[in-house]
């Protein structure tokens, strides 16, 4: 027992020597101001938007407007100082399941914008939509904090939403299943 217990110890300790070795922390600075909630992407990352209205049946209301509601547009700004880095509108607005963007985290120059928070906002005929994200620069030769962190946001089961996730990337979002010869 006591053999197991020093054995566990002297790993702990040789995996801390190897980690301070790499001169890097395991853990992100806190932030000082940050959203209520929020996806994280690594920087340089492309981001898809999305724009998802829940299921009217829910919502006890007898006239849902889930399906007249138009995308017009998209923008991303600073948070919290709201300064539009990003900022597109639609030549005729599209319906928000036919809605999808990719952002590719450039700012209206094509500069790569810096880590931080964002709010990305979806413009509609029915008003505007928002969601944040938080950009993070990857660590460089860090291999003991390879994850990201998210304050993930609840929603409502009858008004719309932002949506944001990953671009699939060929061939690592590809699953595939070889059956015979």
């Amino acid at each position: 027992m006591k053999r197991v217990l020093v054995l566990s110890l002297l790993l702990v300790g040789v995996i801390g020597a190897v980690g301070l070795a790499q001169n890097c922390c395991c853990c992100p600075a806190p932030q000082p101001q940050q959203p209520p909630c929020y996806t994280s992407f690594w920087t340089g990352e492309q981001i898809q938007i999305g724009l998802k209205v829940p299921f009217g049946l829910l919502c006890c209301c007898c006239c849902c407007e889930g399906p007249q509601i138009q995308v017009t547009g998209w923008q991303v700004k600073t948070w919290p100082g709201g300064t539009v880095v990003y900022d597109v509108n639609l030549d005729s607005p599209v319906s928000y399941h036919q809605f999808s963007a990719t952002w590719d985290q450039k700012d209206a120059s094509g500069n790569q914008v810096a880590a931080g928070f964002y709010t990305v906002v979806v413009k509609t005929t029915n008003g505007n939509y928002e969601t944040y994200l938080k950009l993070v620069q990857r660590p460089e030769g860090c291999c003991f904090w390879p994850w990201l962190f998210s304050k993930y946001c609840t929603h409502s089961a009858c008004k719309p939403y932002v949506t944001l996730s990953r671009t699939c990337v060929q061939p690592c979002c590809r699953i595939s299943f070889y059956l015979g010869n």
